[in-house]
């Protein structure tokens, strides 16, 4: 198992991942999402690669803080695909993300998992994360939506 940066030719597989994780997707979508990310030095995308095929991701992201002298780090996306979950993958991903946030000088790292993701909070028990908080979202773009168990 191979954790690397993400690339272009992993945009499919991407596709495939953000439709497991309850968020469907298109190819050209992932595209503009992974080029708006792409050169900026407060995102990351890693891949978990197995013999060729994409068994998982991680996003993670850095912001300045109002509460703290060093930055902010954020776990902002983590899928296992199905087929490979139960394996270790999730907290290989997670561990590369933490080791590039360190790099970036973040000391606390931040994830906030949708309420029904019981098996990430799982995961993110036994690596040492706290339940710290509970987080709130509200579309504001005018379109009135009902929400959603996929949401966030």
């Amino acid at each position: 198992m191979q954790v690397r940066q993400a690339t272009a030719a992993d945009l499919s597989a991407l596709v495939h991942l953000m439709s497991e994780l309850g968020y469907p997707t298109s190819l050209e979508q992932m595209a503009v999402r992974m080029e708006a990310i792409r050169g900026r030095t407060d995102y990351a995308a890693f891949v978990a690669e197995a013999g060729g095929v994409i068994a998982g991701m991680v996003g993670v992201s850095v912001s300045p803080s109002f509460f703290r002298s060093d930055p902010d780090g954020a776990i902002v996306a983590l899928v296992v695909s199905s087929a490979f979950r139960g394996r270790g993958i999730g907290a290989m991903l997670v561990e590369r993300g933490e080791q590039w946030l360190r790099e970036c000088g973040v000391r606390r790292v931040t994830v906030k998992p949708s309420t029904h993701r019981e098996n990430a909070h799982r995961l993110y028990t036994r690596l040492g994360y706290e339940h710290t908080g509970l987080r709130f979202s509200k579309n504001i773009d005018g379109a009135s939506q009902a929400p959603s168990s996929a949401t966030g």
